[in-house]
């Protein structure tokens, strides 16, 4: 249990891992006809009903309250019924045997007449009801067990929804940054068509040289290739992320823009208690788990005194008692030997006590032991990662915030740069090479611009991710 469950650390560094080197080429929406838009709350409702890996993690919930409710009524008394009809013949002789698993099967009592290989039918009717009264702990051991169970499934569950509703929050982020790319690589290459057809009218009228044209065919077709490969990284990321809420669908659209238009606020003081932390709480589940069964073990060896009763009735075809001749008469049909001739009953207190389960469970309790020394390692393992990662989320955080403030001055000197260089153009004052850096310029400002304002979210997220509330990312969401 435990080895699976160190797939959740993946999920911090992967996150981490994200701010560094990290192009625009990330997740959007597909064909703008779609009609088919997803909003993150719709989303994250999407995944949990949907994804495959959740709804088994539901299933072994399922299963862990099946176990319990069976090991419920375990504990309660058993009974049991047999009814049996044989045809069999009736030599027996005195002395002990093993029935070697039930393969030898006594015939009847000892015949005082002589062996007899004649056949008749025998009846028997019985009912048991055996009750393990005392169990010198065990029955508290199992029950506490099998309620750990369902708390570690449960945690589990928990933990792999929260990583789960992570990565689709990050994918629907990176979804967005990459339809914004499109949007920026659309609005570029209008810029650079609108400057071609201006450059075309001059040189066809000898007021440019004809080079000015050239480069602007050649900056419209630059642009077309920026907006092609943006909506291919588009399109990749929407799979990706519809595939992360169990519906996989390229053509679907994120349902608006509305991230860009506000920057949310960045929580600086310390998150909750790591120790509540949702990828945490299923190793704590495990220890705990591991040692109700060092209780169990303990509990295994002692004795058990349980209280048994049982009815039982049997008919045979052969007589009760001996002819003059002192031989028994035999009936050989059926009729003779269905009815119940003869009743007992049995009461007691049985109780059973193995020694040597003293010895056998002393090793298996020192590897139980060992297995929760090994589930508390990696708890502390698990602990220090998130440790490490809510650091640097406060590091993001600040970085966030300060690249926040200077991209819009970054965005506004270039819009200014570009307004001036276009006019220093038209009026004859620049050359083409100069117009079409701060034509570059602008276009990879606004890129700036939209990683900056995702990378804010992004940021939160990641804070959110590292404190284990991811409430904190939700309420923020724009309305």
């Amino acid at each position: 249990m435990l080895s699976g469950n160190k797939r959740y650390f993946w999920l911090l560094p992967y996150l981490i891992s994200c701010w560094t080197g990290q192009s625009l080429a990330q997740s959007a929406v597909n064909p703008a006809g779609s009609s088919n838009r997803i909003t993150l709350p719709e989303a994250l409702e999407m995944a949990q009903t949907s994804y495959p890996s959740l709804r088994g993690k539901q299933a072994t919930i399922r299963a862990a309250e099946a176990d319990a409710q069976m090991l419920n009524l375990a504990l309660l008394p058993q009974a049991g019924v047999q009814a049996q009809t044989l045809n069999a013949t009736s030599n027996q002789v005195r002395g002990a045997y093993v029935s070697n698993g039930g393969l030898l099967l006594p015939i009847s009592g000892v015949r005082t007449d002589g062996f007899n290989n004649q056949a008749t039918w025998t009846s028997g009717v019985s009912m048991v009801v055996d009750w393990e009264a005392i169990t010198f702990g065990r029955r508290q051991a199992r029950r506490s067990q099998a309620r750990l169970a369902i708390e570690q499934a449960n945690a589990d569950y928990e933990g792999e929804l929260f990583t789960h509703q992570v990565r689709v929050c990050d994918a629907y982020l990176l979804a967005l940054n990459a339809k914004k790319s499109v949007d920026i690589q659309t609005a570029n290459l209008q810029r650079a068509q609108e400057l071609q057809r201006i450059i075309r009218a001059s040189t066809e009228g000898g007021l440019r040289p004809g080079i000015d044209s050239a480069v602007a065919n050649a900056e419209v077709a630059r642009a077309r290739l920026q907006v092609l490969e943006s909506q291919q990284v588009a399109q990749q990321q929407v799979l990706r992320l519809t595939e992360l809420i169990g519906q996989p669908n390229p053509t679907a659209q994120l349902d608006s823009m509305a991230f860009y238009n506000q920057l949310p606020q960045l929580p600086l003081a310390p998150g909750s208690n790591p120790a509540l932390h949702p990828q945490l709480r299923v190793f704590q589940k495990t220890i705990e788990l591991g040692r109700a069964n060092e209780t169990l073990l303990k509990a295994g060896a002692l004795p058990s005194i349980s209280v048994l009763g049982s009815l039982q009735g049997r008919g045979s075809g052969i007589s009760e008692q001996a002819q003059p001749d002192g031989t028994f008469r035999i009936d050989p049909s059926l009729g003779a030997g269905l009815p119940l001739r003869s009743y007992n009953y049995i009461l007691g207190v049985t109780a059973i006590w193995r020694p040597t389960d003293l010895w056998r469970t002393k090793y298996a309790l020192s590897a139980q032991k060992e297995r929760v020394n090994a589930s508390q390692q990696a708890y502390d393992q698990q602990a220090l990662g998130i440790q490490a990662a809510s650091q640097n989320a406060i590091l993001q955080l600040q970085l966030a915030q300060a690249r926040a403030q200077q991209a819009p001055l970054q965005l506004d000197a270039a819009q200014q740069a570009y307004i001036q260089s276009q006019a220093r153009y038209e009026s004859g004052l620049d050359n083409i090479q100069a117009l079409t850096q701060t034509s570059a310029l602008l276009n990879r400002a606004e890129v700036d611009q939209a990683l900056v304002t995702n990378s804010v979210w992004r940021a939160l997220l990641l804070r959110a991710a590292t404190v284990g509330d991811l409430d904190s990312f939700l309420q923020q969401l724009p309305r």
